[in-house]
């Protein structure tokens, strides 16, 4: 599998410079594509993730469990 196949799947859903988390999971099942896949399309074209599910892409910093 390529990245070709994200860039259509993006292509199809209009995404261009962001997705949330969901919507990118939603795209890992509807075009059988891996989540880290896509995960990895994502930065080497900078596109943005938004409404992270884990809260990893907040853009506020996170500080260990000790500080």
């Amino acid at each position: 599998m390529t990245l070709e196949k994200v860039e259509d799947a993006f292509g199809n859903e209009g995404i261009t410079t962001e997705i949330t988390c969901a919507k990118a999971h939603e795209i890992s099942e509807k075009y059988a594509i891996p989540i880290t896949m896509i995960g990895n399309y994502c930065n080497v074209h900078n596109i943005k993730v938004q409404a992270c599910m884990l809260g990893c892409f907040s853009g506020k910093k996170h500080h260990s469990p000790k500080e």
